[in-house]
């Protein structure tokens, strides 16, 4: 009889097209109701109950077609991809509609409950008398309480009148709130509190206030016991996958030290907007970052409030095509203690490579027009004048490789012209080189049992010849106007050794040796002045780099950096670097342009702040303790300078899990002669 009765049940949902499954232990059926105090399963397509005792009813009464269940004991409910647990469920298959009594639920990090929760058609529910918390225990020390909640499609949390509660006593209201459960990258919150002894003692909270779709808006206040008040209002829109992103930083406070330059207020606004078009050819970065105050970068600098800006107002656009690329840069100073250069604006324009006919010689073109202004800090020496000037360049060049059995040559030449509309005589200038050189490479390959070695033999010379301008007689605004005649060859031989049991890795080991000769150059009277070496060995679990130079001229090891990286486990994990520098190495930008050697005397560069001597060393560890106590450890200690005195330090952080997702951080760091402890407690997605 009772397998009759499920199969009746089971035909007669299918002609509703929806299958539903009733599956009961010990059924008692009586009257069109389905009923069992001893367990069991019912579910659809939709929604999946079970329960100790379930009740379902199947009947017509009248024209009305009544499927219902009542459920309640081990109660657990799967509906719309959600789990529920409750005391008692009433659920109609109809209307597919229910609500669950003294309930709860979960989302990403969050526990949702209450004392009835409404499960609607689409998934959303409604929660009365809510509660939310990341605590999964029944009684939580702390809560979001309202007396009702929507929660939408998406996890997206709508309440009115919400109370924050420690221990059930409120400590905070809020008329409204809005958050998304699911998609946030910044904690929720963060409480922290540190002491150093140049700042003192300083407390900090910070809130997401509002949140919706895929924007965030965040609240922060603090209080430092040495300069007063402040806070800050920052906003995250970061939707997945998307083109779009857009992030500010906003902050204001008061500074009561006596060297303060306006101890009434400081401020800083911070932001970013990063967009990439639907078709992917045209990207577009807007950043900016105002402050008032030299000093706010560095005493202001809490790890979570950087945007990334590199302290810079920039708008950059870039637009690509099959056969061009376009950039439109603007980039003006807002801070007046700054000295920049400025792009008001800056157009750019390169084709891609082409071939000219059928004669293999490929054509490289690319213009630049600007109008460029360089603006010293309002707080350096009046007799530092700024400069500015139109500035038009014009780039043009022509190459053909030639393949000569195991040898490829690659012969080049090309113009390159720089028009100024001003200069330090107050006169227009034009600036004219050609430039020309080749390449020629080569490489071999022999496989052994577990490695193939490649040996890249290689030679170029690159020569400019002497600008129709002297550097001195028009403006430098950043390195692509620094040109000087030069004629430099490079020569060296690269080794690599693959395994073969990582194919289509980078090498397992590799050495580089080259040297760099000039030919016929007054500053640089010796042939070749210096040597190269770079080493490099990759294993699975150890990294170690070697980078040296051996200065002939000198007689001395120019630079010499070694850095070493093992990975041990997954919980243990070290680094550890060192750096030299002679006084001969040259502080500059790009390390392998020879410019500024062959413009500049030796000794005038020892007496710039260019030479600086020195040696560096760098560790830091990651150690994972248990499975809830983590520690990462970094630090530097640098010495052997010219003028200033030795430095060191050091910075510890221990962080652990103190609940499902509160995590507990504690820090300690040395920088700049203080000391610093920071406790910090964030609410985040574990």
């Amino acid at each position: 009889m009772f397998k009759w009765v499920v199969t009746s049940i089971l035909l007669v949902s299918l002609l509703f097209s929806e299958e539903l499954i009733v599956d009961l232990r010990n059924p008692i059926y009586k009257n069109g109701v389905l009923y069992t105090h001893e367990g069991g399963v019912i579910k659809n397509k939709d929604i999946r109950i079970q329960a100790k005792t379930i009740q379902y009813t199947r009947r017509t009464e009248g024209e009305k077609e009544i499927q219902k269940i009542e459920a309640e004991g081990d109660l657990l409910i799967q509906y719309k991809g959600r789990a529920y647990v409750g005391s008692e469920l009433e659920y109609d298959f109809i209307e597919k509609t229910g609500t669950i009594y003294d309930g709860k639920t979960f989302s990403s990090m969050w526990f949702v409950g209450g004392d009835q929760i409404d499960l609607k058609p689409d998934g959303s529910y409604k929660v009365k008398n809510a509660s939310i918390t990341t605590c999964e225990n029944k009684d939580s020390s702390w809560d979001l309480h309202a007396g009702r909640i929507n929660v939408m499609k998406q996890d997206l949390f709508e309440a009115k009148k919400i109370r924050f509660r420690m221990f059930k006593i409120p400590l905070l209201w809020l008329p409204s709130f809005k958050v998304n459960l699911k998609r946030f990258r910044e904690p929720i919150f963060r409480y922290t509190v540190n002491w150093d002894k140049g700042q003192g003692p300083r407390a900090a909270i910070r809130y997401q206030l509002y949140s919706w779709q895929d924007f965030a808006f965040y609240g922060r206040v603090e209080y430092r016991w040495r300069t007063g008040w402040g806070g800050a209002i920052e906003t995250e829109y970061l939707p997945p996958q998307g083109r779009t992103t857009f992030v500010t930083r906003s902050f204001l406070g008061k500074d009561r030290l006596q060297l303060a330059p306006n101890k009434e207020r400081r401020y800083r606004l911070q932001g970013a907007l990063n967009s990439v078009s639907e078709s992917g050819k045209t990207s577009t970065v807007l950043t900016w970052d105002k402050y008032n105050d030299v000093r706010m970068p560095t005493i202001f600098k809490p790890d979570d409030f950087e945007v990334s800006t590199a302290m810079r107002t920039l708008l950059f656009v870039r637009h690509q095509e099959s056969d061009i690329i376009a950039s439109f840069k603007v980039r003006p100073r807002v801070n007046p203690f700054e000295s920049i250069k400025q792009d008001l604006p800056s157009l750019y324009t390169q084709l891609l490579p082409r071939q000219i006919g059928r004669t293999g010689i490929y054509n490289f073109f690319s213009m630049k027009a600007a109008y460029v202004d360089f603006a010293y800090s309002d707080q350096l020496t009046v007799s530092l004048k700024d400069f500015h000037s139109a500035r038009i360049e014009v780039r043009e060049k022509l190459q053909r490789p030639i393949s000569l059995g195991p040898l490829t040559l690659t012969p080049f030449a090309g113009f390159q012209g720089i028009f100024y509309s001003d200069s330090p005589s107050h006169q227009t200038k034009g600036l004219g080189f050609l430039k020309y050189g080749a390449t020629l490479y080569a490489r071999a390959a022999r496989p052994y049992n577990h490695y193939k070695h490649v040996i890249e033999p290689y030679a170029s010379l690159s020569s400019l010849t002497r600008p129709t301008v002297s550097p001195d007689d028009h403006y430098i605004f950043t390195i692509a106007d620094g040109y000087q005649k030069i004629n430099q060859i490079q020569g060296g031989v690269r080794n690599l050794l693959f395994s073969k049991k990582r194919v289509g890795k980078e090498p397992s080991f590799a050495a580089d040796l080259f040297a760099n000769a000039f030919v016929v150059d007054p500053t640089i009277p010796q042939f070749v002045p210096r040597l190269y070496l770079d080493l490099a060995w990759r294993l699975p679990s150890l990294h170690f780099t070697f980078n040296n130079c051996w200065n002939f001229r000198n007689h001395i090891l120019n630079f010499s950096k070694a850095t070493f990286l093992w990975t041990v486990n997954e919980n243990v994990a070290f680094t550890l670097e060192g750096r030299y520098r002679s006084r001969f190495d040259w502080r500059k930008a790009d390390h392998e342009n020879f410019i500024l050697d062959v413009t500049r005397s030796e000794s005038d560069l020892l007496l710039s702040p260019l030479s600086d001597r020195r040696i560096t060393f760098l560790a830091g560890a990651f150690i994972r303790f248990t499975p809830l106590w983590e520690c990462n450890i970094s630090w530097i200690n640098g010495f052997y300078r010219l003028n200033e005195k030795p430095y060191t330090e050091a910075r510890v952080d221990l962080s652990t899990w103190i609940s499902s997702s509160f995590k507990l951080r504690l820090g300690y760091s040395y920088i700049n002669n203080r000391d610093r402890f920071t406790v910090k407690i964030d609410l985040v997605k574990k």
